[in-house]
Protein backbone atom coordinates (compact mmCIF):
# COMPACT_ATOMS: atom_id res chain seq x y z
CA UNK A 1 0.00 0.00 0.00
CA UNK A 2 1.82 3.14 -1.16
CA UNK A 3 2.20 5.78 1.48
CA UNK A 4 0.11 8.39 1.63
CA UNK A 5 2.17 11.84 1.28
CA UNK A 6 0.03 15.38 1.91
CA UNK A 7 0.85 17.99 -0.48
CA UNK A 8 3.31 19.70 1.83
CA UNK A 9 5.79 16.99 1.49
CA UNK A 10 5.20 17.14 -2.31
CA UNK A 11 9.20 16.85 -2.83
CA UNK A 12 9.75 14.29 -0.80
CA UNK A 13 7.24 11.71 -3.45
CA UNK A 14 9.67 10.85 -5.66
CA UNK A 15 12.21 8.95 -3.52
CA UNK A 16 9.36 7.05 -1.62
CA UNK A 17 7.65 6.03 -4.14
CA UNK A 18 11.36 4.76 -5.82
CA UNK A 19 11.45 2.80 -2.30
CA UNK A 20 8.71 1.29 -2.86
CA UNK A 21 9.27 0.20 -6.29
CA UNK A 22 12.34 -1.67 -4.93
CA UNK A 23 10.58 -2.77 -1.99
CA UNK A 24 8.75 -4.68 -4.56
CA UNK A 25 11.86 -5.73 -6.43
CA UNK A 26 13.41 -8.96 -5.50
CA UNK A 27 15.99 -9.69 -8.97
CA UNK A 28 17.98 -6.67 -7.20
CA UNK A 29 20.83 -7.44 -4.03
CA UNK A 30 21.06 -4.53 -3.73
CA UNK A 31 17.24 -3.03 -3.82
CA UNK A 32 17.16 -2.92 -0.15
CA UNK A 33 19.46 -0.80 0.59
CA UNK A 34 19.01 1.54 -2.22
CA UNK A 35 15.28 1.50 -0.97
CA UNK A 36 16.75 2.61 2.54
CA UNK A 37 18.60 5.37 1.41
CA UNK A 38 15.99 7.32 -0.55
CA UNK A 39 13.70 6.98 2.50
CA UNK A 40 16.37 8.57 4.42
CA UNK A 41 17.18 11.19 2.38
CA UNK A 42 13.29 11.72 1.97
CA UNK A 43 13.45 12.25 5.68
CA UNK A 44 16.26 14.51 5.46
CA UNK A 45 14.57 16.78 3.08
CA UNK A 46 11.22 16.81 4.40
CA UNK A 47 11.79 17.72 7.96
CA UNK A 48 12.65 21.04 7.07
CA UNK A 49 9.15 21.67 5.57
CA UNK A 50 6.85 19.59 7.63
CA UNK A 51 4.62 22.44 9.33
CA UNK A 52 1.44 20.91 9.55
CA UNK A 53 0.67 17.94 11.86
CA UNK A 54 -0.23 15.45 9.03
CA UNK A 55 3.20 16.02 7.57
CA UNK A 56 4.92 15.56 10.94
CA UNK A 57 3.39 12.37 11.64
CA UNK A 58 3.99 11.10 7.62
CA UNK A 59 7.68 11.67 8.48
CA UNK A 60 7.26 10.09 11.70
CA UNK A 61 5.92 6.95 9.92
CA UNK A 62 8.65 6.69 7.50
CA UNK A 63 11.01 6.94 10.18
CA UNK A 64 9.98 4.14 12.03
CA UNK A 65 10.44 2.12 8.90
CA UNK A 66 13.80 2.98 8.81
CA UNK A 67 14.56 2.39 12.66
CA UNK A 68 13.28 -1.10 11.45
CA UNK A 69 16.21 -1.32 8.84
CA UNK A 70 19.06 0.59 10.84
CA UNK A 71 20.50 -2.60 12.39
CA UNK A 72 20.81 -4.49 9.21
CA UNK A 73 22.12 -1.61 7.32
CA UNK A 74 24.90 -0.80 9.68
CA UNK A 75 26.56 -4.08 8.56
CA UNK A 76 27.47 -2.04 5.37
CA UNK A 77 30.42 0.37 5.39
CA UNK A 78 30.73 3.97 4.13
CA UNK A 79 32.24 2.90 1.02
CA UNK A 80 30.64 0.25 0.23
CA UNK A 81 27.23 1.97 0.59
CA UNK A 82 28.02 4.72 -1.20
CA UNK A 83 29.60 2.28 -4.05
CA UNK A 84 26.17 -0.14 -4.33
CA UNK A 85 23.78 3.27 -4.37
CA UNK A 86 25.96 5.14 -7.14
CA UNK A 87 26.30 1.58 -8.80
CA UNK A 88 22.28 1.35 -8.93
CA UNK A 89 21.51 4.95 -9.74
CA UNK A 90 24.79 4.61 -12.88
CA UNK A 91 22.68 1.77 -13.98
CA UNK A 92 19.18 3.23 -14.08
CA UNK A 93 20.96 6.63 -15.99
CA UNK A 94 22.20 4.43 -18.17
CA UNK A 95 19.54 1.89 -19.32
CA UNK A 96 17.80 5.48 -20.38
CA UNK A 97 20.54 7.19 -22.03
CA UNK A 98 21.24 4.30 -24.13
CA UNK A 99 17.96 4.22 -25.75
CA UNK A 100 17.67 8.14 -26.38
CA UNK A 101 21.67 7.44 -28.15
CA UNK A 102 20.16 5.16 -30.12
CA UNK A 103 17.41 6.99 -30.73
CA UNK A 104 14.42 4.16 -29.59
CA UNK A 105 13.34 6.94 -26.58
CA UNK A 106 9.98 6.10 -25.53
CA UNK A 107 7.45 6.88 -22.94
CA UNK A 108 8.97 4.00 -20.84
CA UNK A 109 12.64 5.98 -21.81
CA UNK A 110 11.13 8.92 -20.14
CA UNK A 111 10.41 7.34 -17.07
CA UNK A 112 13.37 5.58 -16.79
CA UNK A 113 15.60 9.17 -16.66
CA UNK A 114 13.13 10.58 -14.07
CA UNK A 115 13.67 7.47 -11.51
CA UNK A 116 17.39 8.10 -12.55
CA UNK A 117 16.95 11.34 -11.49
CA UNK A 118 15.76 10.82 -7.95
CA UNK A 119 18.21 7.83 -7.27
CA UNK A 120 20.95 10.40 -8.45
CA UNK A 121 19.46 13.18 -6.32
CA UNK A 122 19.46 10.81 -3.52
CA UNK A 123 23.50 10.03 -3.72
CA UNK A 124 23.90 13.85 -2.25
CA UNK A 125 23.48 12.65 1.40
CA UNK A 126 26.65 10.91 0.47
CA UNK A 127 28.53 14.36 0.17
CA UNK A 128 29.59 17.71 2.15
CA UNK A 129 27.49 20.68 0.93
CA UNK A 130 30.59 22.63 -0.21
CA UNK A 131 31.94 19.65 -2.02
CA UNK A 132 33.57 20.47 -5.15
CA UNK A 133 35.07 17.03 -6.31
CA UNK A 134 34.59 16.24 -9.98
CA UNK A 135 32.51 13.48 -8.88
CA UNK A 136 29.87 15.38 -6.83
CA UNK A 137 29.58 17.99 -9.81
CA UNK A 138 29.11 14.88 -11.90
CA UNK A 139 26.34 13.73 -9.80
CA UNK A 140 24.34 17.12 -9.88
CA UNK A 141 25.06 17.69 -13.88
CA UNK A 142 23.45 13.99 -14.63
CA UNK A 143 20.62 14.65 -12.24
CA UNK A 144 19.81 17.87 -13.98
CA UNK A 145 20.21 16.49 -17.32
CA UNK A 146 18.14 13.51 -16.78
CA UNK A 147 14.99 15.74 -15.74
CA UNK A 148 15.30 17.77 -18.62
CA UNK A 149 15.78 14.44 -21.14
CA UNK A 150 12.71 12.70 -19.65
CA UNK A 151 10.81 16.47 -20.42
CA UNK A 152 11.95 16.95 -23.65
CA UNK A 153 11.04 13.45 -25.10
CA UNK A 154 7.31 13.78 -23.46
CA UNK A 155 7.09 17.10 -25.04
CA UNK A 156 8.36 15.14 -28.35
CA UNK A 157 5.78 12.45 -28.32
CA UNK A 158 2.82 14.91 -27.16
CA UNK A 159 3.32 16.96 -30.03
CA UNK A 160 3.29 14.00 -32.32
CA UNK A 161 6.86 13.85 -33.31
CA UNK A 162 10.26 11.67 -32.75
CA UNK A 163 12.31 12.63 -29.81
CA UNK A 164 15.68 13.61 -31.18
CA UNK A 165 18.38 11.23 -29.90
CA UNK A 166 20.83 12.67 -27.73
CA UNK A 167 23.52 11.57 -25.01
CA UNK A 168 24.53 12.88 -21.98
CA UNK A 169 27.58 15.48 -22.46
CA UNK A 170 27.03 16.06 -25.66
CA UNK A 171 26.72 19.59 -26.10
CA UNK A 172 25.23 19.98 -22.76
CA UNK A 173 25.13 23.68 -22.73
CA UNK A 174 23.71 24.53 -25.76
CA UNK A 175 20.89 21.72 -25.78
CA UNK A 176 19.74 22.11 -22.55
CA UNK A 177 16.96 24.90 -21.49
CA UNK A 178 16.24 25.15 -17.96
CA UNK A 179 13.26 23.75 -16.75
CA UNK A 180 10.22 25.87 -16.03
CA UNK A 181 8.72 26.35 -12.84
CA UNK A 182 5.31 25.84 -15.10
CA UNK A 183 6.70 22.59 -16.58
CA UNK A 184 7.36 20.57 -13.42
CA UNK A 185 4.40 22.02 -11.49
CA UNK A 186 2.19 20.31 -14.92
CA UNK A 187 4.20 17.22 -14.19
CA UNK A 188 3.70 17.16 -10.36
CA UNK A 189 -0.13 17.29 -11.53
CA UNK A 190 -0.27 13.63 -13.16
CA UNK A 191 -1.68 10.44 -11.32
CA UNK A 192 -0.12 9.48 -8.33
CA UNK A 193 -0.97 6.18 -9.34
CA UNK A 194 1.14 5.67 -12.54
CA UNK A 195 4.36 5.04 -11.33
CA UNK A 196 6.66 3.35 -13.71
CA UNK A 197 8.62 0.19 -12.32
CA UNK A 198 12.04 1.35 -13.06
CA UNK A 199 13.82 -0.71 -10.80
CA UNK A 200 14.85 -3.73 -13.06
CA UNK A 201 17.53 -2.58 -14.82
CA UNK A 202 17.69 -5.35 -17.65
CA UNK A 203 14.08 -4.50 -19.11
CA UNK A 204 11.82 -1.21 -18.98
CA UNK A 205 8.31 -1.41 -18.12
CA UNK A 206 5.82 -2.90 -19.79
CA UNK A 207 2.69 -3.11 -17.41
CA UNK A 208 0.03 -2.15 -20.71
CA UNK A 209 -0.68 0.96 -19.54
CA UNK A 210 -3.33 3.09 -21.40
CA UNK A 211 -0.99 5.14 -24.16
CA UNK A 212 -2.33 9.02 -22.97
CA UNK A 213 -1.13 8.05 -19.14
CA UNK A 214 1.82 10.45 -17.93
CA UNK A 215 4.73 9.00 -15.44
CA UNK A 216 4.47 10.37 -12.07
CA UNK A 217 7.01 13.30 -12.18
CA UNK A 218 7.46 15.25 -8.49
CA UNK A 219 8.79 18.41 -8.16
CA UNK A 220 12.36 17.62 -7.38
CA UNK A 221 14.67 20.56 -6.38
CA UNK A 222 17.88 20.26 -8.39
CA UNK A 223 20.15 21.71 -5.49
CA UNK A 224 21.48 19.63 -2.83
CA UNK A 225 19.02 19.63 -0.27
CA UNK A 226 20.95 17.16 2.79
CA UNK A 227 22.21 17.66 5.16
CA UNK A 228 19.59 21.00 5.63
CA UNK A 229 21.85 24.43 5.35
CA UNK A 230 23.64 25.67 8.06
CA UNK A 231 20.90 28.42 8.72
CA UNK A 232 18.28 25.67 8.82
CA UNK A 233 19.99 23.70 11.19
CA UNK A 234 18.23 24.33 14.89
CA UNK A 235 14.19 24.90 12.63
CA UNK A 236 15.33 21.26 11.83
CA UNK A 237 16.64 20.03 14.79
CA UNK A 238 13.69 21.62 16.49
CA UNK A 239 11.19 19.98 13.93
CA UNK A 240 12.45 16.64 14.55
CA UNK A 241 12.05 16.83 18.55
CA UNK A 242 8.26 17.67 17.41
CA UNK A 243 7.93 14.62 15.50
CA UNK A 244 9.03 13.12 18.18
CA UNK A 245 11.61 10.59 16.46
CA UNK A 246 15.64 11.26 17.00
CA UNK A 247 16.75 11.58 12.74
CA UNK A 248 19.93 11.85 14.46
CA UNK A 249 19.72 7.59 15.03
CA UNK A 250 20.07 7.14 11.09
CA UNK A 251 23.23 6.11 9.78
CA UNK A 252 24.31 8.93 7.06
CA UNK A 253 26.26 7.04 5.91
CA UNK A 254 27.87 4.62 7.88
CA UNK A 255 31.47 5.03 9.08
CA UNK A 256 34.78 4.17 7.55
CA UNK A 257 35.28 0.75 8.20
CA UNK A 258 37.99 -0.14 10.51
CA UNK A 259 40.03 -3.43 11.60
CA UNK A 260 37.34 -4.45 14.17
CA UNK A 261 34.96 -4.89 10.90
CA UNK A 262 36.76 -7.69 10.11
CA UNK A 263 34.78 -11.79 10.19
CA UNK A 264 36.14 -13.62 12.34
CA UNK A 265 37.16 -16.06 9.36
CA UNK A 266 39.70 -13.74 7.77
CA UNK A 267 41.41 -13.66 11.84
CA UNK A 268 44.89 -14.94 11.67
CA UNK A 269 44.45 -18.04 13.49
CA UNK A 270 45.93 -18.06 17.43
CA UNK A 271 48.46 -19.94 18.31
CA UNK A 272 48.92 -22.84 20.55
CA UNK A 273 50.60 -23.13 23.19
CA UNK A 274 53.37 -25.71 23.44
CA UNK A 275 53.21 -28.30 26.37
CA UNK A 276 55.39 -27.67 29.31
CA UNK A 277 58.21 -30.08 29.49
CA UNK A 278 57.33 -33.24 31.85
CA UNK A 279 60.17 -33.94 34.70
CA UNK A 280 61.47 -37.64 35.16
CA UNK A 281 62.54 -37.16 38.91
CA UNK A 282 61.84 -40.54 40.82
CA UNK A 283 60.94 -38.49 43.70
CA UNK A 284 57.99 -36.26 42.36
CA UNK A 285 55.39 -37.11 40.06
CA UNK A 286 55.18 -35.51 36.53
CA UNK A 287 53.69 -32.25 36.76
CA UNK A 288 49.94 -32.00 35.21
CA UNK A 289 49.61 -31.68 31.36
CA UNK A 290 47.73 -28.23 30.59
CA UNK A 291 45.11 -28.03 28.39
CA UNK A 292 45.07 -27.22 25.18
CA UNK A 293 43.56 -23.61 24.62
CA UNK A 294 43.88 -20.77 21.91
CA UNK A 295 45.10 -17.44 22.75
CA UNK A 296 45.20 -14.13 21.33
CA UNK A 297 49.20 -13.33 19.87
CA UNK A 298 50.53 -10.38 21.69
CA UNK A 299 50.18 -7.26 20.07
CA UNK A 300 47.02 -8.94 18.12
CA UNK A 301 43.99 -8.42 19.91
CA UNK A 302 40.95 -10.38 18.91
CA UNK A 303 38.80 -9.21 16.16
CA UNK A 304 35.23 -8.53 16.43
CA UNK A 305 33.18 -10.79 14.60
CA UNK A 306 30.82 -8.78 12.35
CA UNK A 307 26.89 -9.04 12.38
CA UNK A 308 25.46 -11.36 9.61
CA UNK A 309 23.72 -8.98 7.13
CA UNK A 310 19.70 -9.83 7.85
CA UNK A 311 20.23 -12.87 9.98
CA UNK A 312 22.15 -15.38 12.03
CA UNK A 313 24.42 -17.69 10.83
CA UNK A 314 23.68 -21.54 11.17
CA UNK A 315 25.88 -24.35 12.93
CA UNK A 316 27.87 -26.85 10.65
CA UNK A 317 25.23 -29.87 9.74
CA UNK A 318 21.98 -28.17 10.73
CA UNK A 319 19.54 -27.87 8.15
CA UNK A 320 19.78 -24.24 7.00
CA UNK A 321 16.11 -21.88 6.92
CA UNK A 322 14.96 -20.21 3.33
CA UNK A 323 16.03 -16.73 5.05
CA UNK A 324 19.68 -17.79 5.64
CA UNK A 325 20.20 -19.26 2.23
CA UNK A 326 18.55 -15.92 0.93
CA UNK A 327 21.34 -13.88 3.07
CA UNK A 328 23.95 -16.05 1.91
CA UNK A 329 23.25 -15.31 -1.47
CA UNK A 330 22.86 -11.51 -1.00
CA UNK A 331 26.29 -10.99 0.02
CA UNK A 332 27.82 -13.81 -2.59
CA UNK A 333 26.07 -10.86 -5.33
CA UNK A 334 27.53 -8.13 -3.32
CA UNK A 335 30.87 -9.96 -3.10
CA UNK A 336 30.58 -9.99 -6.76
CA UNK A 337 29.85 -6.28 -7.37
CA UNK A 338 32.91 -5.74 -5.32
CA UNK A 339 34.96 -8.03 -7.36
CA UNK A 340 33.52 -5.63 -10.45
CA UNK A 341 34.99 -2.69 -8.89
CA UNK A 342 38.14 -4.59 -8.33
CA UNK A 343 37.96 -4.83 -4.74
CA UNK A 344 38.98 -7.87 -3.15
CA UNK A 345 39.05 -6.93 0.27
CA UNK A 346 35.61 -6.40 0.49
CA UNK A 347 34.72 -9.35 -2.02
CA UNK A 348 36.69 -11.26 0.40
CA UNK A 349 34.82 -9.90 3.11
CA UNK A 350 31.35 -10.66 1.93
CA UNK A 351 32.29 -14.09 0.68
CA UNK A 352 33.45 -15.02 4.19
CA UNK A 353 30.21 -14.13 5.69
CA UNK A 354 28.21 -15.95 3.18
CA UNK A 355 30.28 -18.99 4.33
CA UNK A 356 29.97 -18.01 7.60
CA UNK A 357 26.03 -18.32 7.29
CA UNK A 358 26.31 -21.52 5.67
CA UNK A 359 27.98 -23.03 8.87
CA UNK A 360 31.24 -23.24 7.03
Amino acid sequence: MPLSIPAELKKITPYIRRAEELDRDKSNAESRLVAYYCRQYAVHTGIAIAQSDVAKNCLGEILGALEGEKEAMDSFTRDETQFLCSSFAGKIFSKADTEDRNGQATRDTAKTFYAAASFLEMLQQFYQDDDESEEYLEVKEKSKYAKWKATDILKAIKEGREPTPGGYGENLAEEEPPVTEKEEETETETKEGETAEIVEVETASDDGEEEDSEPVVEDVPVTPMAPPADENKDDVSEKAKQIGTDISGLPPPPPYPTGTDLPEILAPPAPTPLRPPMTFNPPAPPPPIPARAATTSVGQPAIEKKPYLFGMGAAKGKKLSKAQFADAKELTQFALAALEDKNSDLAAERLAQALQILGR
